[in-house]
């Protein structure tokens, strides 16, 4: 059995096509000139003021305001940490504990000059 072919016939000016621009009967565009910049409409609103050097530098730091809380918490417990890590390294020492003691050292020193990092504002992360 044959299969029907749908064809529709296309109906005549209905094909897929843009409209031809329509033609400009001012009397300068159509001898190829431009009006003379007096004729041109000023505008009603006066210029936009040039940039100031505050606009110009970019987005402020307004996240350093919001983390005094968290940075104070942050940085007493990094003390925290430094103070009883190296009260761990004295308690080992004098129990006779030596290897316990030069790591408890370590994690003080390290805990130590990160909390002064968090103090001073130079860490990048509150928390490791």
């Amino acid at each position: 059995m044959d299969r029907p072919i749908h064809d529709r016939p296309i109906a005549p000016g209905s094909t897929l096509t843009a409209m031809p621009p329509e033609p400009d009967f001012h009397p300068q565009a159509s001898a190829g000139l431009t009006p003379p910049p007096s004729s041109w409409p000023q505008p009603m609103y006066p210029p936009p003021p040039p940039p100031s050097a505050r606009d110009l530098a970019g987005p402020g730091r307004a996240g350093v305001r919001g983390l005094k809380g968290l940075r104070t918490v942050t940085g007493v417990m990094w003390a925290a940490i430094t103070v009883i890590c190296a009260a761990g390294a004295v308690g080992e020492f004098l129990v006779g504990i030596y290897g316990g003691a030069v790591v408890c050292l370590v994690v003080a020193a390290g805990s130590g000059w990160y909390d002064y990092r968090v103090w001073k504002r130079r860490a990048r992360r509150l928390l490791l």
